[in-house]
């Protein structure tokens, strides 16, 4: 009974530490990544519990395994916003600028009835009164009212375009470059650069890093 007690007690410690390194967010925010380094750090916890003739260490070397692999992909993402996307997907407009988007919908494999649910749990009435609603990385939805804050698009993430919301803004790449020179600014300096619908723009250069 010590022995599953003690057992116990170290499996406890090692997830919380892994999963304090992985994130603090909850279970719902998570993307696909980091659900799966979740629910695989969890089953092979539970193994050395279970049963206590298999050794501690058969599930403590696998969590520092996956955790370091999640840590690696973490740090790649990050540095390529393209990796990232391809990785973890974009957000997507299911609703944009008053007009429902059918094939996106259908694309998420959520139905109409679904959408009106979540928007209700929303305290959104009707649809008619969302000027923007979009589908994010971990799955949930936000959404934008007609009467609410004029919205910012993100055109720009550390130097990279995001060349589909620049498309949707009706933006080209030369004409985003040459707003940056106006400010005296290029293209790799940029850390993030947003565009509301009113066309304000708002840009947050990238620090230089402290040796």
């Amino acid at each position: 009974m010590t022995s599953i007690v003690v057992r116990t007690l170290i499996v406890y410690i090692l997830l919380s530490f892994t999963l304090r390194i992985m994130g603090k967010r909850q279970l719902g925010e998570l993307d696909v990544g980091e659900l799966v380094s979740t629910l695989l750090v969890s089953e092979i916890a539970s193994i050395p519990i279970d049963d206590p003739d298999i050794p501690l260490m058969n599930a403590i070397i696998p969590i520092l395994f996956i955790l370091a692999i999640e840590i690696i992909i973490s740090t790649v993402k990050n540095k390529s916003e393209k990796l990232k996307a391809a990785i973890e997907g974009r957000p997507e407009y299911i609703i944009y600028k008053g007009r429902l988007l059918q094939n996106v919908l259908s694309d998420n494999r959520i139905s109409i009835n679904e959408l009106l649910s979540e928007l209700r749990t929303q305290g959104v009435g009707s649809i008619e009164d969302v000027y923007y609603a979009a589908v994010e990385q971990n799955g949930a939805l936000s959404v934008i009212k007609r009467d609410g804050d004029d919205l910012a698009h993100v055109v720009v993430i550390d130097g990279q375009i995001i060349s589909a919301n620049l498309k949707a803004m009706g933006y080209e790449e030369e004409g985003l470059k040459k707003r940056l020179g106006e400010r005296k600014a290029n293209l790799e300096e940029v850390f993030l650069m947003t565009v509301t619908d009113e066309g304000r723009i708002h840009l947050i250069l990238r620090e230089e890093k402290k040796k």
